[in-house]
């Protein structure tokens, strides 16, 4: 029967002797026998068993799940019972570190787009900004719709005139669209605000600033009414606002 000293039997597992002697005042690896000097002795069985600790170390149990396991005679029925808990927490990490991902690209691609570096970074912070984002891309995207919508009408029109010289429809369509042109500006107007980059500024500009000013798909060159400085301001929704 093979003996090994503390050294050889870390040696042996590709472990370190500070582990064996960890595992040993844990009572989770106890000596197969002392020699008369008190050197401990470890046998093929403590081999194994050694093995078979780090294995569930390798699968992400904690000391006192291994000792659970070690010290239950019902041992496959605790081994289940731990391993669907250990799936769960890595379950739950997998969901956490998805979050942590989604959130990191939101903030990376606020700052790439609007040069702004966020006042506070919380979880709650985070969470409220991308509610608050989610917001204005619903607005834009209700906004799309109301364009295509729009000039659908206006070409179809301009098809049905040119085809079949028929062009009452055109002159009776034209008022109509100019009426959903002035609806959709309005409604826009109403529900977007400006942040200034500057002083954080929360403000409304005048209709006619608003539409003029130079712009790119989430900011405007605007004037602050606080600051009075111009600057490519953030857009937000009045929901975002509140």
């Amino acid at each position: 029967m093979a003996q090994y000293t503390t050294g050889e039997l870390a040696k042996l597992c590709n472990v370190s002797v500070r582990t064996v002697q960890y595992y040993d005042q844990a009572d989770l690896l106890k000596p197969a026998s002392l020699t008369e000097n008190g050197r401990r002795l470890y046998g093929d069985a403590q081999v194994q068993t050694l093995k078979v600790i780090l294995g569930y170390k390798q699968l992400g149990f904690s000391l006192k799940a291994i000792q659970k396991v070690m010290a239950s005679q019902a041992s496959t029925d605790t081994l289940a019972l731990l391993v669907e808990q250990q799936l769960n927490q890595l379950l739950q990490k997998e969901t956490d570190l998805a979050n942590q991902k989604v959130a990191l690209q939101f903030v990376l691609q606020s700052i790439q787009t609007t040069s702004a570096v966020p006042v506070e970074i919380t979880i709650g912070a985070i969470e409220d900004a991308m509610a608050k984002a989610t917001q204005l891309k619903r607005l834009h995207r209700r906004m799309l719709i109301w364009g295509l919508l729009i000039d659908g009408v206006e070409i179809g029109l301009l098809v049905l005139g040119f085809l079949s010289r028929i062009w009452w429809p055109m002159w009776f369509g034209v008022p109509g669209i100019i009426g959903m042109v002035i609806y959709v500006t309005t409604f826009y107007y109403q529900e977007t605000v400006y942040l200034c980059p500057n002083c954080k500024t929360v403000f409304k500009p005048r209709l006619r600033k608003m539409l003029f000013a130079r712009h790119t798909p989430k900011t405007r060159q605007l004037v602050c009414p606080s600051c009075g400085q111009k600057n490519y301001c953030i857009e937000q929704s009045v929901f975002e606002a509140g």
